[in-house]
């Protein structure tokens, strides 16, 4: 077998493999390319900062520097986006200590958009609306 019909097999089949990554089974990283904070209407400085997606049982939110913002421990998931690639979205549902919270993840057509609902039992959510740059496989 030729060494160029060798790298097209392998081309084909890694082209296959991270165009179906699925969002409760691989662990994936949004890298944020701006947030809006929608309870006041402004933009929020996310410069950086990404999301890490562990499947359906943790998501973390990192800085730029790459240290840990939160945690949240999943504890529902709704919905089954096989691919990542392709339109669909899913929703993660959480409980840490007091505050319970959604984050939705979206794609429709090429704009991928994160939505997070963070609430107290005392106090109106904090809404965060995100808009995602690219994934990427962990």
């Amino acid at each position: 077998m030729s060494l160029r019909i060798l790298l097209s097999i392998i081309f084909v089949f890694t082209g296959l493999a991270l165009h179906a990554q699925s969002i409760v089974t691989e662990n994936l990283s949004w890298y944020i390319s701006s947030m809006d904070d929608i309870n006041n209407g402004e933009r929020v400085a996310a410069e950086n900062e990404k999301l890490i997606t562990y499947g359906a049982e943790r998501i973390e939110w990192l800085n730029a520097d790459g240290s840990i913002k939160h945690t949240y421990s999943v504890n529902n998931v709704g919905g089954n986006w096989e691919n990542v690639s392709s339109s669909g979205s899913i929703i993660y549902q959480f409980k840490d200590g007091d505050q319970l919270g959604t984050i939705t993840f979206e794609r429709a057509k090429s704009e991928i958009i994160v939505r997070v609902l963070l609430g107290k039992d005392d106090a109106l959510p904090e809404i965060y609306e995100i808009k995602i740059l690219k994934i990427t496989t962990l």
